[in-house]
């Protein structure tokens, strides 16, 4: 498949670079297909975990722009990658879910237990950028400081909310819409003693009340983005907002928010992290309400 011949705007470069942009979207198709085919997208199916692993390691290689739009522009990906999407984040959650009951049975401190995970050095990564760019909206001494942060979406594994805690000192409200996520993530919690430091509520962030919080983050996985918005703007139109994202070929992975969107929806976009190369796929964007300000 040549990418010239699919709406791509690469008219010059080198040979090897135009055949790894043709390689990677072969890559996106055997992805696409065994995923689809697969019924069992778990840590225990090998193949799909070598493939996830190997595409993974893709989306980190640095793309100048002309080929990401190589890439997503082609005909093929337009047509799947929010079928692709779907079953990543299917095959995130069963890992996330055998990591978390893994660790329940562990026995150490949190950060013991914790740091034992594969993931750990990602999500540091990730929380960290998240953090530092957090305190510079937030006054020192202020209420908002050490105000609880509502996390959207945390999923069977809550390891981003536990971060913040660990490193933010604040407590974290987990808002989970998944009944195995919610009991799962709550073993976890009381297995690692932090049960008055997180808590986890069932239910959908698009209908949460979030008029006592200042501070909510939106994770990645979260498929209804812009109904989350919206009831975080009726509810607590002050708040700020930490909302995962992603850029250029990392939407192959991950749901990217149409910023423009963002801005007819009345938020500002204050700030954001950029993906580590090495290791984070995602970014962040914070908004504030335009009314706020």
């Amino acid at each position: 498949m040549d990418v010239y011949s699919n709406g791509s705007i690469i008219h010059t470069g080198t040979e090897p670079r135009v055949q790894m942009i043709n390689s990677f979207i072969t890559l996106i198709r055997e992805a696409n297909e065994l995923l689809q085919e697969e019924t069992d997208l778990s840590p225990a199916n090998q193949l799909v975990t070598n493939l996830i692993s190997q595409f993974s390691l893709q989306l980190r290689y640095p793309y100048y722009p002309e080929e990401v739009q190589a890439v997503l522009s082609n005909e093929y990906v337009r047509m799947n990658q929010r079928k692709l999407q779907d079953k990543l984040s299917e095959a995130e959650f069963l890992v996330e879910l055998s990591d978390s009951r893994h660790i329940s049975s562990l026995e150490g401190t949190v950060l013991d237990i914790v740091t034992r995970l594969p993931n750990w050095n990602i999500y540091m990564a990730l929380v960290s950028q998240e953090l530092s760019t957090l305190r510079q909206f937030t006054p020192q001494d202020s209420q908002r400081e050490k105000s609880p942060i509502v996390f959207v979406g945390s999923g069977p594994l809550p390891l981003s909310p536990l971060i913040l805690h660990l490193f933010g000192d604040v407590e974290v409200i987990c808002v989970e819409m998944d009944a195995v996520a919610y009991e799962v993530s709550s073993t976890l919690i009381e297995h690692l003693g932090l049960r008055d430091k997180l808590t986890v509520v069932l239910g959908n962030g698009s209908e949460f009340d979030y008029s006592s919080y200042s501070r909510i983050f939106v994770a990645s996985l979260v498929r209804n983005k812009q109904a989350v918005l919206e009831q975080i703007r009726h509810t607590s139109p002050d708040s700020l907002v930490a909302v995962r994202t992603a850029e250029g070929i990392r939407q192959m992975m991950y749901e990217a928010i149409d910023e423009s969107k963002l801005s007819q929806e009345g938020w500002n976009i204050l700030g954001r992290t950029r993906p580590d190369q090495n290791l984070v796929i995602n970014s962040t964007l914070f908004l504030a309400s335009k009314a706020a300000l």
